[in-house]
């Protein structure tokens, strides 16, 4: 694949494809079977229609055949992830110690429990929201989590362990397995069973390349849905028939999961307030992420949208977005400056493809500090050359003597150059490249390769542009700093999470 190809024809192209997409969800019927379908969602890590939109990759398959493959593709999978589901409810009815009693006017808070992290720690830390807590309790704001069990489905019996942890904690819990019933199980069993034909309801006429595209992948996609679309859809309308629930903060990267959820609690329930926290830097092509007017008048979207900063604030008719806080990115309000520009930072990204293939160009520089991403394996990369080592130092205390960042697909990225740190993105070679910088500073501070010499041509550019222009490099981290992030201060957790106002 032609990445620099791929790149220019999504920028040339970006507005064709939402509007291609876009068009197809207002004219389909609104019901759970489309608002998670995988094609229609964009999400460009679990369907390959983007990709394929700007690679024009047209070309027409049998779909009689693709759909009887996705179709017993989705039917497999479904099962083994009902029966894991099904355990893992069985396990929490008999582990599961904690009072099950349901809190009145409480602040309900639904994120990700990395429940591998969890047993390894042997106690529960959430790092999503962390730095709200204090000011809650400060407040006398009483709070419930709703966990989403992350890291569960292939090994159910991990949660013996994970219930004993939570069983110690003094927090708070509502689980999806409290309110589920038999009728539920039935329930997901069916919605799973007729999904592939549901599917066909949203098959284009096929007028022109885009049509036959489309319905290949929409095909294709069907072997792509997630378990807990349906789970979760179901776990929302159970949570909106409590009446004890008035407001749900939800860190929210729009994915399926969530918008079924959301979808299950507002067809049933209108009072229940949904609000979407995007505390992190978020990528031009993570197109899902982003909650439209469509998402809105299709009841998945949220009542208010919390975005890390200035720059991701939107105008629309009905969905509000408002200012958030960025309560991960503390550190950058508190970073200094670079004490010596010496070594080369290579940031690894959550998906693997990209890292082994940065990991691979870099061997032209003499040492390098790799840094992995913390929700991956660095045995995955099997052995480094000698010229990288591996290092886990906070981040922030490796900006202070870096010269350059290396990364793709890292948020980290943007947190360096705002703190004056000069980037190289690696353009993707196997999808969209996720790049969280914006066009403000490119070639300057920042630049994106799309090969092996664009690496160390890039690196000598971007060198020598600070060496010649140092109060613009510090002008332009200072304008990401101000406009993609917002300080974590009391004050601004309080606005944004209207804690003065009850």
């Amino acid at each position: 694949m032609n990445s620099k190809k791929l790149y220019k024809s999504y920028q040339k192209n970006k507005d064709n494809f939402h509007k291609y997409i876009d068009d197809i969800r207002k004219r389909a019927k609104v019901d759970i079977y489309t608002i998670i379908n995988a094609t229609l969602i964009k999400n460009p890590y679990v369907s390959e229609f983007s990709k394929k939109f700007f690679l024009d990759d047209f070309n027409k398959k049998n779909k009689f055949i693709l759909f009887l493959k996705s179709s017993l593709k989705l039917y497999l999978k479904q099962l083994y992830m009902f029966f894991s589901y099904l355990i893992s409810f069985l396990l929490f009815k008999i582990f599961y110690k904690k009072d099950k009693k349901q809190y009145k006017n409480f602040i309900y808070i639904d994120i990700c429990f990395l429940v591998n992290n969890i047993i390894r720690d042997s106690k529960f830390n959430e790092n999503y929201f962390n730095g709200l807590y204090d000011i809650l309790d400060k407040y006398n704001k009483s709070y419930v989590y709703i966990p989403r069990l992350y890291g569960v489905n292939k090994n159910p019996f991990k949660l013996i362990k994970f219930f004993k942890i939570i069983n110690q904690d003094d927090r708070r819990f509502l689980f999806e397995f409290e309110l589920i019933s038999l009728k539920d199980f039935i329930h997901i069993l069916y919605m799973t069973a007729i999904y592939p034909f549901k599917t066909l309801r949203l098959i284009q006429k096929e007028k022109k390349n885009e049509d036959i595209l489309f319905n290949n992948e929409l095909i294709k996609d069907i072997g792509n849905l997630s378990f807990d679309a349906f789970s979760r859809y179901i776990f929302g309308e159970n949570i909106a028939r409590l009446s004890n629930i008035n407001k749900i903060y939800s860190w929210s990267e729009f994915q399926v999961i969530e918008r079924s959820f959301n979808y299950g609690i507002k067809t049933l329930n209108s009072k229940i307030k949904l609000y979407g926290c995007q505390f992190y830097l978020n990528y031009e092509t993570y197109f899902n992420s982003y909650v439209d007017e469509i998402d809105f008048k299709q009841r998945t979207s949220y009542d208010e949208v919390l975005v890390n900063g200035l720059y991701y604030l939107q105008e629309k008719d009905f969905v509000k977005y408002k200012n958030g806080v960025s309560l991960r990115y503390k550190n950058i309000f508190e970073f200094d400056d670079i004490i010596e520009y010496k070594n080369i930072l290579l940031l690894g990204s959550y998906i693997e493809s990209d890292t082994k293939y940065m990991l691979k160009i870099v061997s032209s520089f003499n040492r390098i500090l790799f840094k992995n991403h913390p929700a991956v394996s660095i045995n995955k990369f099997g052995n480094l050359n000698s010229n990288i080592v591996v290092v886990n130092d906070n981040i922030y205390k490796l900006f202070e003597n870096t010269s350059i960042v290396i990364g793709t697909a890292s948020g980290t990225s943007l947190e360096a150059v705002a703190c004056g740190v000069s980037v190289i993105i690696i353009a993707s070679q196997d999808n969209l490249t996720a790049n969280p910088l914006l066009k403000y500073g490119q070639a300057k501070i920042w630049d994106i390769a799309f090969t092996k010499d664009d690496v160390k041509r890039l690196y000598n550019n971007l060198i020598k542009y600070r060496q010649n222009n140092i109060d613009e490099i510090k002008s332009i981290a200072s304008w990401y700093k101000d406009n993609l992030f917002i300080e974590p201060t009391e004050e601004n957790i309080v606005n944004a999470f209207e804690l003065d106002k009850e």
